[in-house]
């Protein structure tokens, strides 16, 4: 498929993902977008598209999505094509939404069935009075908080309209969602909630210190077991992270595994490196937003699969632990080069995350255009590259789908069972 897609968060106040909103670019409409805006000659939604390919759970894990639609698009049965996810799906109306009737029609179908609406920042405050007809049969309205006048255009809305839920984007960091956090919006969407908190004096907590550990075990090529199991059973949460991992359908067992040692030895050094790398990234981030255990894997994924993508297979490993440690700094708030001092990274890896540079770091870079949907710098590094929009597509898809096998190992009557017998079993 000709497309670049993400995904980003949309949290609440409380830094917890609530919703994602659909960021694309179709590669055929890439050269007409300069002149003719983000989605015209767009007919057919190709978010819907992915979405009936990968599966909606598999970038939202039950979460709903904002899925951007213009004016052609709004006149095809976008009711048929989403069916089953109306309690899912929210419509994000392009700013250039057209008042004619017949598309006020459209969107009170999709009202019927079910659908929300959103629409996107408009230019100025003058265009809203423009747009009564459409504001009234919205339910979200995205504001960019980076505009003069936002506050203007927030109080004004609020005021004529009390049924509107507010979206503030462009919340690209922490100092600007804590400023606006209580003006009256209730979503957040930017890049503020991986941002780490540096200042001050910082210590590195005990536990995470052991975390830390544990992935410097398993770095070596030939490391003891014994010594993985022994960090594990201290740590309850990896303890039942570990037995979720060797139950999952992943490893095909064909028994039950019980205990912390049979589990070890069963997965063997390949998969338990594996388990510890992915385990700990997450453990990491128990004290932050989930999203950021999210980013961290996927990033890893991504950046493994875009190894070939840039003729740098050999290396596909080496750039999974640096996808994985490119949070490493949020994880523990400190800044980067801090970080890296507690685990044991290359050269590759170490200069592309501290200085952005050596030949990781095309990677790295690329992955964080990515990520922030510029859509303009990710096409001129395909260019500089050599890359093919279809290989991107399907390494970021392969990603998508490798994190969604990764974090349901087994359903929560299973985990139960396995929590209840693991604890009195170790004891």
């Amino acid at each position: 498929m000709k497309l670049l897609i993400i995904p980003k968060p949309v949290l609440n106040n409380e830094l917890a993902v609530e919703s994602y909103c659909f960021r694309f670019q179709k590669a055929d409409e890439y050269l007409n977008t300069q002149k003719a805006g983000f989605y015209d000659g767009i007919i057919n939604s190709p978010c819907l598209d992915v979405l009936e390919k990968v599966g909606l759970e598999s970038f939202t894990n039950g979460q709903s999505i904002f899925v951007p639609i213009n004016n052609f698009t709004l006149l095809t049965d976008l009711n048929k094509q989403s069916l089953d996810s109306t309690d899912k799906i929210i419509f994000l109306l392009s700013a250039k939404i057209s008042t004619e009737e017949h598309y006020i029609e459209r969107i009170k179908i999709l009202k019927e069935h079910g659908f929300r609406i959103a629409l996107e920042p408009l230019s100025d405050i003058f265009k809203y009075d423009e747009i009564k007809p459409i504001l009234e049969l919205c339910n979200y309205i995205f504001i960019n908080c980076m505009t003069a006048d936002y506050r203007e255009i927030l109080q004004k809305l609020t005021i004529e309209y009390g049924h509107l839920l507010y979206v503030a984007t462009d919340v690209n960091d922490l100092h600007t969602f804590i400023k606006i956090k209580n003006e009256g919006f209730n979503l957040f969407e930017g890049k503020f909630y991986c941002t780490p908190v540096t200042h001050g004096n910082k210590t590195i907590s005990p536990i995470k210190v052991n975390y830390i550990q544990l992935l410097n075990i398993v770095r070596n090529e030939d490391f003891e077991i014994a010594d993985v199991v022994k960090i594990v059973l201290q740590d309850a949460s990896l303890s039942i992270s570990l037995l979720r991992f060797v139950n999952s359908p992943y490893l095909k067992l064909s028994q039950k595994i019980r205990t912390i040692q049979h589990a070890a030895a069963m997965m063997g050094q390949g998969e338990l490196r594996k388990w510890v790398t992915t385990a700990i990234s997450s453990t990491l981030v128990s004290d932050k937003p989930d999203e950021i255990s999210k980013l961290s894997l996927m990033r890893a994924k991504f950046a493994e699969n875009l190894a070939g993508c840039f003729e740098m297979g050999v290396h596909a490993q080496s750039l999974f632990l640096m996808g994985l440690f490119s949070i490493l700094d949020v994880a523990l708030d400190v800044p980067m080069n801090e970080a890296l001092k507690e685990v044991t990274v290359s050269d590759n890896i170490y200069n592309a995350l501290v200085y952005m540079e050596g030949s990781f770091s095309k990677i790295l870079n690329f992955i964080l255009q990515y990520e922030s949907a510029e859509w303009d710098e990710v096409y001129r590094l395909m260019i500089i590259n050599n890359l093919n929009v279809e290989d991107i597509f399907e390494a970021y898809i392969n990603a998508v789908s490798w994190y969604g096998s990764i974090i349901s190992y087994i359903d929560d009557a299973e985990e139960d069972e396995i929590v209840e017998e693991t604890l009195a079993t170790e004891q």
